[in-house]
């Protein structure tokens, strides 16, 4: 029976592409289209949502959409796509941005206009508390057992990072940094990319990355126009939209070259940015804010794949239901050697791997049994690579998975080795 299964499972992962549905909210029109993506069909409107929008977050058959105007959380239950619950906030709140942690029954939400964080209780929808942080917080993300907090501190001349440590819900540090803080996510390499939107006007935006390890240690780029939504490719590449909706405007996050400059955008747009299990770049444009929006579908090498009208001011998107490949095509086991130990494992196991004549860029990817990817390692050059990846159990967002069968592969030069087995037990 268990070779069976096994069996079973590499013919899922050595599948092409498996279908997948998108979800985007239209924050004018209050309500979400759907994208089959196996279809290349498009519905709008096929759920309504509450006043100003502002995101999807999707955990397991269940989606949360924002209303920042209603004061709520907007529960959905994907598999009808009906209304189940709503997480209510406090009046004039304006709930703005949310998480949900993988393994706990919590999520945090910004209140944009009360100056605080509050926590919830995805199950019982109820919020349990709330956490004072800065002036008019925006976005956040959270990354190994820390939420980050933008503080656009609107009208003074920096904004802050509020550092949350969520074992016990309290402010342990704050960041100081640019103009208009919105929006921040983390890297591979372990550095926080916060956007600093600027007034729109005379102060152009700027972004700080951070050091994880030392919040003294930061670089900033001055990318210039007004950058807010950020989203940080698997590939290195990281997108901000526009804030004026012009387009986007890109740059490698370790060497931090800028690739598409303010002066000089990409596509259209400047919604949202977001990344579907296959890597695929979806874009949000509004184009004149007053009729339908766009959706443009690039490839992770910005080739065009589709275009979907969508409803009015497309906010975010979120994606349902993906079963994505795991290539295994290519299986020169002579030039590759891996493993992990312990296996299983509770805590964290070490993969080790040595590669024959490769030289350039190592890629450890670990994926799910849908072949969703869940973590990327980088090894940039021969001089700095060590054989050994200690992987912690956790996501690339810094949340612990949970059990079962995970599968990695490295790949090195465009070569790719043999998928291996990790079994994680708590």
């Amino acid at each position: 029976m268990k070779k069976m299964t096994l069996i079973a499972l590499m013919i899922i992962l050595t599948q092409t592409l498996s279908a997948g549905i998108v979800y985007i909210v239209n924050g004018c029109d209050e309500t979400l289209s759907k994208y089959d993506t196996e279809t290349g069909q498009v519905f709008n409107h096929i759920i309504n949502v509450g006043e100003y929008a502002n995101q999807i977050f999707i955990k397991d058959n269940t989606g949360y959409v924002v209303n920042s105007g209603e004061h709520n959380i907007q529960v959905i239950d994907l598999t009808t796509e009906t209304t189940i619950a709503s997480i209510n906030c406090p009046n004039g709140s304006n709930p703005y941005w949310m998480t949900i942690l993988q393994d706990e029954n919590k999520g945090y939400v910004t209140g944009l206009f009360t100056n605080k964080v509050y926590i919830f209780n995805p199950d019982t929808y109820q919020i349990t508390g709330s956490i004072n942080v800065g002036f008019a917080p925006e976005g956040l993300y959270f990354y190994e057992d820390k939420l980050y907090v933008c503080n656009t501190c609107y009208g003074s001349p920096n904004g802050t990072i509020s550092v949350i440590d969520t074992d016990n819900d309290l402010v342990i540090e704050t960041i100081q940094v640019g103009n208009n803080t919105q929006f921040c996510e983390v890297d591979s390499y372990d550095k926080l990319h916060v956007v600093c939107t600027g007034n729109y006007a005379d102060i152009p935006g700027k972004v700080y990355i951070i050091n994880m390890n030392d919040y003294s240690d930061y670089e900033i780029l001055e990318i210039g126009g007004s950058p807010t939504k950020i989203g940080i490719h698997q590939n290195g590449t990281v997108y901000l939209g526009d804030g004026m909706g012009q387009g986007f405007m890109a740059y490698d996050c370790q060497t931090l070259e800028i690739v598409h400059p303010s002066t000089n955008l990409f596509a259209s747009g400047g919604c949202f940015v977001r990344f579907d299990p296959n890597g695929n770049i979806y874009f949000g444009d509004a184009l004149d804010w007053v009729n339908n929006g766009v959706v443009y579908i690039y490839s992770a090498d910005e080739v065009l794949l589709n275009t979907i009208t969508v409803g009015v001011i497309p906010q975010d998107a979120g994606f349902y239901n993906f079963d994505v490949a795991v290539d295994d095509d290519f299986g020169e086991e002579d030039l590759f050697t891996l493993s992990n130990y312990p296996n299983p494992f509770s805590a964290s196991t070490t993969i080790s791997f040595s590669a024959t004549d490769l030289h350039g860029l190592a890629q450890i990817k670990i994926y799910n049994v849908k072949g969703q990817l869940v973590k990327t390692f980088r090894i940039p050059n021969p001089e700095s690579r060590t054989p050994n990846i200690i992987w912690d159990g956790k996501d690339a967002n810094g949340a612990r998975v949970s059990s079962g069968i995970y599968l990695y592969q490295v790949e090195i030069d465009g070569k790719k080795s043999k998928i291996r087995k990790a079994v994680l037990i708590k």
